[in-house]
């Protein structure tokens, strides 16, 4: 049994990767645009270049690497609670210049709007492939990026799962070992250094002692006897 929902690298898409393979200048996605296909499921092919009924068109909101495929990225859409209105059948992802790099259809989803009774975030996560991750790249408007709950949810579990996850604080473990440490801070003099330096005949070798300097003046004092005494 063929796949009723799809997503397809279409013919303009596979021209734009080989020419990045050659040129080195990769493919910009940056929008995603969806479709109501005119209240039937469309069946786009390689050659498609347009939804069959475009209804809503976002820049893309984040863009992921599959955990279980590194050839896969993971491609979301977030359309906020005032959009809607309409029932997504189809979609297309294109680069900067506007060409629909890839193309697919999707189990009807009915995006409500608040008038109609109900209204919700709709989030669309679409899979695309590429053998070579260096032909294409991958455009997301930071000002504009909204945080799904699952986003949050699975940030905070990989934050309270990090051993360490405040490296900026001292943790417990290196408090307590800095308070059982015989000196934690070698930086500056421990009571037992002072006790030792005021007991010390001479703490302070770079200069003259007291005994030191009456020798010497003695000694200055005798030279000058000795010379006046034979003028």
């Amino acid at each position: 049994m063929s796949n009723i929902y799809y997503t397809l690298l279409t013919d303009v898409g596979a021209a734009a990767m080989a020419s990045a393979a050659v040129n080195g200048e990769p493919v910009v996605l940056c929008d995603v645009a969806l479709g109501d296909g005119n209240g039937s499921i469309p069946a786009p092919t390689k050659s498609t270049t347009a939804l069959v009924n475009e209804v809503y068109r976002a820049p893309i909101n984040s863009i992921t690497l599959h955990q279980d495929n590194p050839s896969w990225y993971i491609i979301e859409l977030v359309i906020l609670p005032d959009v809607g209105g309409f029932t997504v059948r189809e979609f297309r992802i294109d680069d900067q210049a506007g060409n629909a790099i890839y193309i697919g259809n999707t189990a009807p989803e009915t995006k409500p709007v608040l008038p109609e009774g109900m209204t919700r975030d709709s989030i669309y996560r679409l899979i695309v492939e590429t053998s070579n991750a260096a032909t294409i790249n991958l455009s997301v408007d930071n000002s504009i990026v909204i945080a799904t709950h699952q986003y949050v949810t699975d940030r905070m579990d990989e934050h309270l799962a990090d051993a360490d996850p405040h490296p900026q604080y001292a943790r417990d473990i290196d408090l307590s070992g800095h308070t059982a440490a015989v000196n934690p801070h070698p930086q500056y003099a421990t009571s037992y250094d002072l006790a030792a330096h005021l007991l010390a005949a001479d703490p302070h070798t770079q200069y003259l002692t007291e005994a030191e300097v009456v020798a010497y003046l003695n000694e200055s004092s005798r030279a000058r006897r000795f010379y006046f005494a034979n003028i």
